[in-house]
């Protein structure tokens, strides 16, 4: 899940930190280092990811910090797949690999539920009541354990989508603002290519020809700013 919410080209800029360094012996807690960095972590690090100790301590975690500061931001996957691809949120690498995690726990549920349902008839028919309310129990609790999973998939779902909705929100405003500004730019070009084109009019000796010039810049000027269709397909 991780992987495919950071992406493999975050890899080089994740710190895996260990800590509780304290509780421990330093030589076991290189020992389970070691078994974390060539077993559980291995993929990680070969991509780039860093291993780093908090041993509890002001400067272990501003030594993580430094080493955190250093890296370049770089888009997540999700993030990418989300506001670049648009995709929904199921579509995401990060999406398929929950629904396949909780369609493999709800199964496991059915199973259990099938399971106890088996056993819960085997007593009724053997008259075994204390077995049977036991069961009966047992069954209630991993149906409710099976509609929560249910629900905190849909809450899941929903968060996610707002915070879809909330990225999109963020990377339109500043799209917006650039072009305020770019528009901005271009009306104090044409004011100054304006009083540029009065100014060769009012001179007798004026070049006719940079006049048509500077009216042919003033002309492509306003066409940037007055072409409706070409701002708007920036948020398409």
């Amino acid at each position: 899940m991780f992987r495919e919410l950071c992406g493999e080209k975050t890899l080089k800029n994740v710190a895996l930190m260990t800590n509780m360094w304290e509780h421990v012996a330093p030589e076991r807690g290189a020992t389970r280092e070691r078994q974390l960095r060539d077993k559980h972590f291995k993929s990680a690090i070969d991509k780039g990811a860093q291993m780093c100790r908090h041993t509890n301590t002001p400067e272990s975690a501003q030594a993580i910090l430094r080493t955190i500061l250093k890296n370049r931001p770089i888009a997540l996957k999700i993030q990418r797949e989300l506001i670049d691809e648009r995709k929904d949120i199921e579509r995401t690498g990060a999406g398929k690999e929950l629904r396949m995690e909780l369609c493999r726990m709800m199964v496991k549920y059915r199973s259990n539920i099938k399971g106890l349902e088996e056993d819960l008839r085997g007593a009724v028919e053997n008259g075994d009541e204390e077995t049977r309310d036991e069961l009966e129990e047992e069954k209630r609790g991993a149906e409710e354990d099976a509609e929560r999973l249910r629900k905190d998939l849909e809450e899941m779902k929903s968060k996610f989508e707002e915070a879809r909705r909330e990225m999109e929100n963020r990377v339109k405003a500043r799209i917006e603002e650039r072009l305020k500004r770019m528009k901005e730019e271009h009306e104090e070009e044409i004011r100054k290519y304006e009083d540029k084109v009065k100014e060769l009019e009012r001179d007798a000796h004026g070049n006719a020809s940079h006049i048509r010039v500077l009216k042919k810049i003033i002309e492509e000027l306003r066409k940037r700013i007055g072409d409706e269709g070409g701002w708007k397909c920036i948020f398409m």
